[in-house]
């Protein structure tokens, strides 16, 4: 094989490719390729210099004098190399390839390393594209809130939608476990809520001044409704810290049903806040007959404090909640033939729970609804409660109440007069208490309020030791 090199113009050089075969003595051209390559740095001077070297050698120093020169030389050498390893193999378009391969190697190398790069980026812009729309826990818990805002998520224990109070205390709840990593400066995700991110949490919650809160929600004034002296710091109860970590394990087990890799620790018996019973109040007969009593006629909003009062009354004798005896409409109040004695009751599906309870309305709630044929006005649960209070400071409930919880690990007892524990829920709490000491069975008793645990129901009851037992004395021959 025959690989030679001439000359051609600035710039370039020919080629000539030939492989020959004698045969029977004569001498047959067996490969005969001749192309021009341009595209090489081929100056004539140093052509001409180069080729009039005859000793490798004297080559060689001149290549290392010039090293553009040399370039485009060991170009040509690389083209020859690889032609030669083609032998009769060898034709226009391998020969295309190889001189193309060689003198734009540089260039070909070049835009390799552009689509490497080109790729790297896409890759990378990939991946951060990827990490971004990766769901952390931060984010599931703002999805979490979102849904239950826009009523897309209902609760587990009654599969209904949460109610206005519960999507401000779900959002508040969670809000805090965004601001502990904020405070701490720590990003914890699924896998890393074990005991210990419990154990921070838990004393971070505690230890917050609450009188320094910025609360953002402005459904709820929670400074005004709790109140804090100057001065004087103001730490969340131990049921609140307790139902900010359910709050927490409600999300857990959101994510993990979703298949989020949750560390399993949430499910821990260490895992949970503690829930004390607080002491609450609830009214005697003869409490409620004082409030009856009260003349409301030299109130300036006489109208609010009559129906704040009503209202509160439907709520003791039917034992619901403010959400229920607070919206009952015409279309709640049931008449029926009992034996030729007219009945009336009140028929409603509970907001909270979705359950159907059906209640007699004694002569009291009869009396009141009568007052309303149109159906019962509805006045906002804060009027009420800063009215019934009043109610209950003109009719003198004004006894001293020892009220005991925990705040920020330590036991709080202070003293209120009665009147100013009295709210909304204390009518619930109350028609539960006085149906118990009337002798109504609790079973009788949770169909009335609803309630499906025995357990749940006996934190409403409310009866001294005293009146607990005239209960069983007025019940049972056994204790006469």
């Amino acid at each position: 094989m025959s690989t030679t090199f001439s000359f051609k113009t600035e710039g370039a050089v020919t080629i000539r490719v030939r492989i020959a075969k004698r045969v029977n003595g004569t001498l047959t051209e067996l490969v005969g390729l001749k192309k021009t390559i341009s595209g090489l740095y081929i100056p004539k001077d140093d052509w001409d210099a180069y080729k009039a070297y005859v000793n490798i050698k004297a080559r060689e120093k001149f290549l290392e004098r010039n090293g553009k020169f040399a370039a485009s030389i060991k170009q040509l050498q690389e083209i020859s190399r690889q032609i030669d390893l083609c032998g009769t193999d060898i034709n226009p378009k391998k020969m295309d390839d190889i001189i193309n391969n060689v003198v734009n190697a540089e260039q070909v190398e070049r835009e390799k390393e552009r689509q490497k790069k080109e790729e790297e980026d896409r890759l990378a812009e990939e991946a951060a594209a990827q990490l971004k729309n990766q769901m952390t826990l931060s984010k599931f818990i703002d999805l979490y809130i979102k849904e239950i805002k826009e009523e897309k998520r209902t609760t587990l224990q009654h599969g209904r939608t949460y109610a206005r109070g519960s999507k401000f205390n779900t959002a508040n709840a969670l809000g805090h476990f965004k601001d502990f990593m904020t405070d701490t400066g720590v990003t914890y995700d699924f896998k890393d809520v074990d005991l210990e991110c419990y154990n921070n949490y838990k004393v971070w919650l505690m230890s917050r001044d609450i009188s320094k809160i910025k609360f953002k929600n402005t459904e709820r004034d929670y400074k005004k409704a709790h109140p804090v002296p100057k001065g004087e710091k103001r730490h969340y109860s131990d049921n609140t810290v307790g139902r900010f970590i359910k709050q927490l394990k409600a999300v857990l087990r959101a994510a993990e049903s979703r298949g989020y890799p949750v560390n399993p620790a949430y499910k821990s018996a260490e895992f949970k806040g503690k829930v004390e019973d607080i002491d609450s109040i609830y009214l005697t007969r003869a409490e409620l007959e004082k409030m009856e009593k009260v003349d409301l006629t030299e109130t300036k909003d006489k109208k609010n404090y009559e129906l704040a009062r009503d209202l509160f009354m439907i709520g003791v004798w039917t034992a619901q909640r403010v959400s229920d005896y607070n919206n009952l409409r015409p279309e709640n109040i049931k008449m029926e033939d009992d034996n030729g004695t007219q009945m009336t009751y009140i028929s409603i599906h509970q907001q909270k729970t979705g359950r159907l309870v059906e209640i007699p309305c004694n002569a009291k709630v009869c009396a009141i609804l009568q007052k309303y044929p149109n159906g019962l006005p509805h006045l906002s649960e804060q009027k009420i409660n800063l009215h019934i209070k009043d109610i209950g400071k003109m009719a003198g409930i004004d006894e001293k109440v020892e009220i005991k919880e925990s705040r920020g690990g330590k036991v709080e007892i202070k003293y209120f007069k009665k009147y100013e524990l009295i709210g909304t829920h204390t009518a619930r709490r109350t028609g539960a208490t006085l149906m118990y000491l009337a002798g109504i069975p609790i079973y009788d008793i949770m169909r009335v309020t609803g309630h499906k645990s025995i357990n749940t129901l006996e934190k409403y009851i409310r009866a001294d030791k005293l009146e607990v037992a005239h209960k069983l004395r007025n019940s049972y021959a056994y204790f006469k």
